[in-house]
C-alpha cells in the first residue's frame, strides 16, 4: 500500500486525489496538517499528534510498504530516517539530502564544484557583514538578491529582490528578523541578480537514472502581467510537448546530470522529485535553486500532464529501476491551474477570515483543491490564509486552458477574493517544444 505524508497542501491533495483514482482502497494520506477537504476523506489518517515513531507505527499497521513524504520543513527533521529504520520505502530524501534544500550555502558550494553555472553569491553572517558587502558591489548592471540560507517557515523571507540599494538594506533586516524568530542561524546569501525566464525543471530521481518532466512555469508575483509583491505561487502551466530540444539538451548537460552526478559523488544522493529552479539566459540556462519535493503550484499542472499512471511512476523511483518505467505524458495538450487568493495577500498572511460560498461543489467535481481553509463547527468553509484553492484544467492551447481554469474558479466566491486572470503571460517561444 502507499502512503502520503504531509501537511495537506493544494499539492498533497492532487497527488492524493491521483493516487486514489488509481489505487481506490490501497492507499492512505497521512495528515500533519488541517485541510477539510482531506481530513473528511475516508483514506485520510489524522497524524497531527504524531511523533515520527508514531507515524512509523500507524504506517506498519495500516500495511503502508512505500511511502512519500511532500513537505519541505518535514524533510528536514528525522521522520523519513525513522520511517526508513522501520522497514517502510521511501520516496524522499533523508535528513542528510533534504539540506540541498534546508541549506543554500551547501547547495551553492556543491553546484560551483560541479561547474553548474549559478550566479556569483557569498555568506554573510551578520547584518553588517551582509550590508557591507552590498555597498561594496552593488553598482550599475549589478544588483543582488537577498536570500535566508537555511529554510524558514515563513518562505517569503526565503528570497527577497530589491530593486534599490536602499530595499537592499532594509531587506537585509527584515531577512535576520525573521530567522531570529524562527530560531534559525542567522545567516544570509547575497546573490548577483541575473535577468531573463524563469521556469522550474521538475525531475523524477531513483539516485542513479532520472526522468525529466514537461516544462512547468509558476506565477509568483500576485498581479496579472507579473506586477506587484510575490506570492508563495499564484498561479502555474504546463506543456505535454515537453522543452524545446536544443533547451532540452541545455538543460540536461549544463544542469541536470552535473548536479546529479556531484550531488550523488558528495553523498546526498536520494530517491524522488528534484526541483531545479531556472533562469533562461541568452547564453544558456542558469541555476538559480534545487528544491527536494515537487513544487507548488507547479506540480499541479505536471500531474495533469501526467498519461500513464502516476502509482507506477512512484513505485519504480523508490525501486530504483526507472530505466524501465512506462511514462507517459499528454504530448498535445497544456495543463494549468491559478489560485484564489484571500483579501490582502501577500501584503498580509493572515487575510480576515470569510465564509467561502461553492466549494463544496466544486470539490465534488473534482478539478479544484484546497490549501488555505478551515472549517467551521456546522461545516462551512472559510478563509484561512493567503493561497485559498486553485482549480485546475487541460486543455490542447494555452487560451483553452485559461478560460477553463477562470471559469471554474468563478463558481468559488468569497468577500476580497483576488487571482491572476492572464494564465501563459510572458511564455519564452523557445520553453515549449513546437507543436
Amino acid at each position: 500500500m502507499i502512503g502520503i505524508y504531509g501537511h495537506g497542501s493544494a499539492r498533497d491533495q492532487i497527488c492524493c486525489l491521483r493516487l486514489v483514482e488509481e489505487l481506490g482502497d490501497d492507499f492512505k494520506f497521512y495528515d500533519g496538517g488541517t485541510n477539510p477537504a482531506l481530513a473528511r476523506a475516508a483514506w485520510s489518517v489524522p497524524a497531527q499528534q504524531m511523533s515520527a515513531h508514531d507515524l512509523a507505527q500507524a504506517c506498519k499497521a495500516d500495511g503502508i510498504s512505500l511511502m512519500f513524504v511532500t513537505d519541505a520543513l518535514v524533510l528536514q527533521a528525522d521522520t523519513v530516517d525513522i520511517l526508513a529504520k522501520e522497514g517502510i520505502q521511501i520516496l524522499a530524501p533523508s535528513r542528510h539530502a533534504a539540506l540541498l534544500e534546508g541549506r543554500k550555502s551547501l547547495m551553492k558550494k556543491l553546484m560551483v564544484e560541479a561547474g553548474v553555472p549559478t550566479p556569483d553569491a557569498w555568506i554573510a553572517s551578520s547584518a553588517d557583514q551582509a550590508k557591507a558587502l552590498l555597498r561594496e558591489n552593488w553598482r550599475d548592471g549589478h544588483r543582488y538578491v537577498v536570500k535566508t540560507d537555511p529554510l524558514i517557515t515563513d518562505a517569503i523571507h526565503r528570497a527577497m529582490v530589491p530593486e534599490t540599494l536602499i530595499e537592499s538594506l532594509q531587506d537585509v533586516d527584515e531577512e535576520m528578523e525573521a530567522l531570529h524568530l524562527a530560531h534559525a542561524p542567522e545567516q544570509v546569501l547575497i546573490e548577483q541578480r541575473i535577468d531573463g525566464f524563469e521556469t522550474s525543471v521538475h525531475v523524477i530521481w531513483d539516485g542513479e537514472t532520472y526522468v525529466l518532466m514537461p516544462p512547468v512555469r509558476d506565477y509568483k508575483r500576485v498581479g496579472d502581467g507579473d506586477t506587484g509583491p510575490n506570492t508563495y505561487g499564484a498561479a502555474s502551466v504546463a506543456c505535454g510537448r515537453g522543452f524545446a530540444p536544443e533547451l532540452d539538451r541545455q538543460l540536461r548537460e549544463r544542469i541536470i546530470e552535473p548536479a546529479l552526478n556531484h550531488i550523488r559523488n558528495a553523498g546526498y544522493a536520494y530517491r524522488g522529485f528534484v526541483y531545479f529552479g531556472v533562469m533562461l539566459c541568452d547564453d544558456g540556462p542558469v541555476l538559480l535553486e534545487i528544491n527536494v519535493r515537487p513544487g507548488n503550484p507547479e506540480f499541479l499542472a505536471l500531474l495533469g500532464l501526467l498519461k500513464s499512471d502516476f502509482a507506477d511512476l512512484i513505485r519504480h523511483a523508490a525501486n530504483g529501476n526507472l530505466a524501465v518505467a512506462d511514462i507517459r505524458w499528454h504530448e498535445d495538450s497544456y495543463c494549468g491551474a491559478v489560485f484564489a487568493m484571500g483579501e490582502g495577500y501577500p501584503q498580509t498572511m493572515t487575510p480576515p477570515r470569510a465564509i467561502i460560498s461553492g466549494l463544496e461543489q466544486a470539490l465534488s467535481e473534482g478539478y479544484t483543491v484546497v490549501e488555505d481553509v478551515a472549517a467551521t463547527d456546522d461545516g462551512a468553509f472559510v478563509v484561512s490564509g493567503g493561497r485559498v484553492a486553485a482549480t485546475v484544467a487541460l486543455g490542447s492551447s494555452l487560451e483553452e486552458v485559461r478560460l477553463k481554469v477562470l471559469d471554474r474558479l468563478s463558481a468559488i466566491e468569497f468577500k476580497g477574493k483576488h487571482f491572476r486572470s492572464d494564465l501563459g503571460y510572458g511564455i519564452a517561444d523557445e520553453l515549449f517544444a513546437s507543436a
